[in-house]
């Protein structure tokens, strides 16, 4: 059984209790504002980074945390991006007496609630940044004909949309969800190689370019004269941060794989 589509079918599902619209607009100025942060911050402590040499440890912290904020921020700015994209315009839910009606400026379409296959909700707002971003709460719906469908806490009154939800399909609540690092087995190891390969292989491209040297007879004695430098202290500074960032993903990987294996069981049934 397909979605239920045209305004005339949709009045099969009963009168609206409740109506969600999911405030997509809020995720384009919360990416614009993870970039004005990530941008200033990364340039600096990359700048600071190839101009300090070997530093001392304060600088070093300092240089850190700015590198580590570029980082986090543009990563907010990504998933913001993702979501706003991955959404509809005009997009909204609506609870209805017997189902439910998910809908955009692009049309509508409704399902009963026994349509309902598979359903996941959890989390609350924790602190403001969580609000805003909309990553305190999450809602997850499967429906019989393959359809699923996502939203947060960007949602208007999310958590009386995933009160009713669970009101409504309260065994499928109650059913174990297997979170998808508990599905992907081999495809994390894989990925932990990959970001192996990707170190080994940025080492392997600071040797193969090294620094050209002669000896220069000079009133002093014989000198060491660089020609020219192999990488330049920009690139370096790029190829660490990435060997970084490929050593904090190889290490997360492999924690996934290994928390994961609880999961393999269930995903299998």
């Amino acid at each position: 059984m397909t979605a239920i589509e045209g305004a005339s079918a949709l009045d099969q599902l009963g009168p609206v209790i409740s109506r969600h619209p999911v405030d997509h607009r809020k995720r384009w100025v919360n990416a614009a504002w993870a970039l004005l942060v990530a941008v200033p911050s990364g340039w600096l402590g990359v700048w600071s980074l190839s101009a300090s040499g070997e530093g001392s440890p304060r600088g070093n912290r300092a240089i850190g945390l700015l590198l580590g904020l570029a980082l986090g921020a543009v990563w907010v700015a990504v998933t913001q991006i993702v979501r706003a994209l991955r959404g509809e315009p005009g997009e909204y839910f609506e609870v209805r007496e017997r189902g439910l009606v998910h809908g955009s400026l692009r049309g509508a379409a409704g399902w009963t609630w026994d349509r309902v296959t598979s359903l996941h909700v959890e989390g609350d707002a924790v602190n403001r940044l969580a609000t805003r971003l909309g990553n305190g709460y999450r809602i997850e719906i499967v429906f019989a004909d393959g359809r699923r469908l996502r939203t947060d806490g960007l949602a208007s009154y999310a958590a009386g949309l995933g009160r009713a939800l669970l009101t409504h399909c309260p065994d499928l609540a109650l059913r174990p969800r297997v979170p998808w690092w508990g599905r992907a087995g081999g495809r994390l190891l894989a990925g932990a190689a990959l970001c192996v390969l990707a170190i080994v292989g940025q080492v392997l491209y600071i040797t193969d370019h090294p620094d050209h040297v002669h000896q220069e007879q000079t009133a002093l004695g014989p000198a060491t004269v660089t020609d020219a430098p192999g990488i330049s202290d920009t690139g370096i500074t790029l190829l660490a941060v990435g060997m970084v960032v490929c050593a904090i993903a190889a290490i997360t990987f492999l924690v996934l794989f290994v928390r994961g294996r609880a999961y393999r069981g269930v995903s299998r049934r």
